[in-house]
């Protein structure tokens, strides 16, 4: 059997979804690239809700500083992307912060150690520590579009299409689809 990159798989599908719903409703899933990143993150909300939080923020900021310098076409394009990459590059570093202080904390006495590890433990710190942003551009392409189209339809397009491209990949290869979360499931917080 050939082994195929579940992520170029997902974004190949994606790429067919989201020309499909361009040109049967006329709505953008977020960028080209998107939906198949984000089918592969269906499973993990806390980073969706991460990553689309990041792109509203990026949508924001943006148009902020347009109304103090003109932005537009290319330049806007990239603007919203480099500050997606800023937001979701602060973000990664927050949670290494965080991981790095949650060590240093269970050293620094015994007592408090087991309250740390009693504090980690925790379902909620948990995750936290193990989401992260969907990629570093995925904000900006997310946020070029709500600019473009609204946040509405955008954050609909993008919903439709990574829930089809995730169906498309569970019909075709279930085995590396539960391989890949499998492999998710067992990484090291804030690595």
């Amino acid at each position: 059997m050939i082994a195929l990159n579940i992520l170029a798989v997902a974004i190949g599908i994606g790429l067919f979804f989201t020309l499909l719903l361009t040109q049967t409703l006329g709505l953008a899933a977020g960028g080209l690239v998107v939906p198949g990143y984000v089918a592969l993150q269906l499973t993990d909300p806390l980073s969706l809700i991460l990553t689309l939080v990041a792109a509203f923020a990026t949508y924001l900021i943006v148009k902020i500083v347009s109304s103090f310098v003109i932005v537009y076409g290319r330049r806007q394009t990239i603007i919203m992307i480099l500050t997606g990459y800023i937001i979701a590059g602060l973000f990664d570093l927050f949670i290494g912060n965080l991981v790095n202080w949650t060590d240093l904390q269970m050293i620094a006495g015994v007592d408090e150690a087991q309250a740390q590890v009693q504090a980690l433990e925790s379902n909620f710190m948990m995750m936290v520590m193990e989401s992260s942003i969907i990629g570093y551009i995925i904000p900006g392409l997310i946020a070029i579009w709500f600019e473009r189209q609204g946040v509405l339809q955008t954050l609909c397009g993008l919903a439709v299409t990574a829930v089809l491209v995730r169906l498309a990949l569970i019909a075709i290869m279930p085995e590396s689809l539960h391989m890949y979360e499998a492999s998710r499931a067992f990484q090291m917080p804030g690595w």
